[in-house]
Formats: C-alpha cells, structure tokens, sequence
C-alpha cells in the first residue's frame, strides 16, 4: 500500500522536505493510452521533492507525468513527477528524480521564497 506525502502539513516530519511560496505557471504532460496531452497549473509551492499546483482538468493519483517548471533564471526544468494529492483542482506531485544541477536551481530559487510554515491540521 503507497502512503501519499501529506500535503497539509508544511515541514512536518512527514515532508521529505519544506515547501517554500512558488507561484508560476507550468506545464503538465501526461502520456495516457499511448497519447501524448499536455494540461496548464499554476504551481503554488516548491520544495526539493515536489511541487503543490491548481490542474483545471483531472489528473490520476499516482499517475507519472512530466512537469516543465520555470525556476531561476533559466528555461523550463523538464522534471518527471507522480501525482501524489488530489483534492478538487488541487495537485501534488513528488519528484521521481532531479538532476544535480536541477535540485542546484531548485534550492537557489527557494532561498528567495519564504517557507510556508507547519500547522497542526486540525480535523
């Protein structure tokens, strides 16, 4: 049984790592039934792991997909995810493997983006 990263709690012990603010907009593509598409989100946070965004059109938990991200000064990162949160048109993906220089970029953006901070969900 897969156990999803729990998206709300920020620097939690069950985060790999802290979400930092992140607003951009992003590419999703999604290879289903042998068909390439390819959805628009607008990406709300960042961490070294994953990344929290809003999808209008439905993604599949657990579902890979490639995200093309604009971090730092540089083009798009092409960055292979999971969809690992789905809640309404709210997504989270984890990162399935980041590149040297990728998590580089990824850890120079998020020093100028404050972090979001823990909370206790209360249920």
């Amino acid at each position: 049984m897969k156990t999803p990263i729990t998206d709300d709690l920020a620097g939690s012990p069950d985060r790999i790592s802290p979400r930092h603010v992140f607003e951009a907009r992003i590419q999703i593509r999604i290879e289903r039934d042998n068909k390439n598409s390819s959805r628009q989100g607008w990406a709300r946070d960042l961490s070294e792991s994953g990344l929290g965004a809003f999808v209008a059109e439905s993604l599949v938990l657990d579902e890979l997909v490639t995200l093309e991200i604009p971090i730092e000064s540089s083009e798009k990162q092409v960055i292979p995810a999971r969809v690992v949160r789905a809640v309404g048109t709210e997504y989270g993906f984890q990162f399935m493997a980041l590149s040297p220089e990728q998590r580089r970029q990824i850890r120079a953006t998020l020093k100028g983006h404050p972090a979001i901070p823990y909370h206790l969900n209360q249920r």
